[in-house]
This record gives C-alpha cells, structure tokens and sequence, in this order.
C-alpha cells in the first residue's frame, strides 16, 4: 500500500480538482486496499525492513507482536466508512462544493491522496492520532492486562 502511495506521488506535479464523486470513489478505494490482507501485510514489510522495532523495550516483543499490533491499526486507521482517507475526511471540502469535472486525471489523484497521506506525517497530526486510539479504547481489544503495553506500543509506532 505505501508503495502504491509512493508510486502516484512520484508521478505527481500538480492536479486541478476532483468533483465528489471522483474524490470518494479514490478515498473509498485507498481505505479499501489500505485495510486488505495483501495491503496490511506490505505496510508490515515496509515498517518492518525500516526497523520499526529497533531500539524497543525487549518486554513488548516488536519482531512477534508488530504484524498484529499494526493489523489492528491498518484496520483501523484507514477503514474506508471512518478512516483516514474515508470520503467524509478525504473529501471534506470538494463534496462542500460540489464541483463537477468529465473526467480526473492521475494527477488530480495522486494530488489529493499525497497530499493526505503528507499531513498524516505532521508529527502534531500524529500525536492526535494516538490520543484518539488511546482515548477511543483501542487498546481494549487486547485484554485488560495488556492496555498499558498497547498505549506505550502506540506512542512508539
């Protein structure tokens, strides 16, 4: 998935603007890739080649719980109804005004999700993020006994 990101970023130089409907079937489609099997197993190769675990507390385990642990957060993070690149978020403000085009090109495209996934980079962006995983009750799903190890993983990914 961040390789396909990467490859339509590459591509880019400048876009005009996508009608709603363009915008969200785009969104839809990144949420929906973003939270397949094949797409979260890339994203676990790619952190996991980056040296995600490098330097993390021996207790937490990364090499054996990371591809799980990051499952969950694909899943959730980028989950095409309420996600990231969710319609209602990605495309906020074009379905506000609801232009129309004949048809978007690549670059219109690659603008408008590179420049999404170039905000979620902002580390204040990220800080949000992990208070809403942890205030939301992320954690949870892992057991009682293991909220605390879930929260310190969240600060660290």
């Amino acid at each position: 998935m961040l390789k396909f990101v990467l490859t339509l970023a590459l591509a880019s130089v400048a876009a005009a603007e996508l009608s709603c409907e363009d915008c969200s079937a785009i969104g839809t489609a990144v949420g929906t890739e973003a939270t397949s099997e094949a797409g979260i197993q890339g994203q676990v190769e790619f952190l996991m080649a980056g040296g995600i675990c490098n330097g993390i507390p021996a207790e937490l385990e990364c090499e054996t719980n990371f591809p799980a642990f990051w499952a969950a957060i694909a899943t959730a993070l980028f989950d095409p109804a309420q996600g990231w690149y969710a319609p209602q978020f990605l495309c906020e403000d074009l379905c506000a005004k609801k232009t129309f085009m004949k048809t978007p090109s690549c670059n219109d495209c690659v603008t408008r999700v590179y420049g999404s996934t170039s905000y979620m980079a902002d580390e204040e962006i990220q800080i949000q993020a992990v208070a809403s995983f942890i205030d939301g009750g992320f954690c949870t799903q892992f057991g009682d006994e293991n909220v605390d190890a879930c929260s310190t993983a969240l600060e660290i990914v």
